[in-house]
């Protein structure tokens, strides 16, 4: 009990630092508000997801955890271009908050932050920006399931997307990725869920 306290506590207080650091991607003048930052830290695009994830068959399970994600994050360049021509891209750093309702089975919210977010963007001349990333960060839920009995519990996760744009500030984005949940072993129930994530979303650039 006292360790859950304890787990709770510091997972409270990582996510409400992480949330105030990255506020303005919440503002309602997000140019202003990015405009403050440092210029190495000045993200060139504001983007937001939401879609569905559901967990597919996992160590025989069934398919049993269903929740509808809202991903605010900005994209940071940290490369310069590189690449053959027909790959020819940069890196960049995608920091992203992560909220979530489980809608199945039951109705609880799913909180936390992936910091450690990276991708690798394509050069392309047309409408279409594809990108693919890999990303890990930690989470909070009252999950109390065979599958992770952890309040505490991490997300590493990879994916593939896309901008399509519609002028020169705004872009719409697909996106698929794999996102696994589970707690590192910090409890013995640890076979995570595994989850297919679909998001459609809207960028704004600076």
């Amino acid at each position: 009990m006292n360790d859950n306290r304890v787990l709770k506590k510091w997972a409270t207080r990582a996510v409400s630092i992480c949330g105030v650091l990255l506020f303005p991607l919440c503002a309602v003048n997000p140019g202003m508000a990015a405009s403050s930052w440092p210029s190495w830290l000045k993200p060139t695009r504001l983007d937001l997801n939401s879609g569905y994830a559901y967990q597919y068959t996992n160590n025989s399970r069934p398919n049993n955890f269903e929740y509808i994600p809202i991903l605010p994050s900005a994209v940071i360049p940290i490369s310069r271009s590189m690449g053959p021509s027909w790959l020819r891209g940069h890196f960049e750093w995608n920091p992203e908050i992560f909220y979530a309702t489980f809608i199945h089975p039951y109705c609880r919210p799913l909180f936390g932050i992936t910091p450690l977010q990276f991708r690798y963007a394509l050069e392309t001349k047309s409408r279409w920006k594809p990108y693919g990333f890999l990303g890990a960060g930690v989470l909070y839920a009252n999950i109390d399931r065979r599958e992770t009995d952890s309040h505490i519990n991490f997300n590493p996760q990879g994916g593939i997307g896309a901008y399509y744009d519609l002028n020169e500030k705004t872009s719409l984005i697909l996106e698929y990725r794999h996102t696994h949940i589970s707690s590192a072993g910090i409890r013995d129930n640890n076979a995570g869920l595994n989850t297919h994530t679909f998001l459609v979303g809207v960028s704004v650039k600076e």
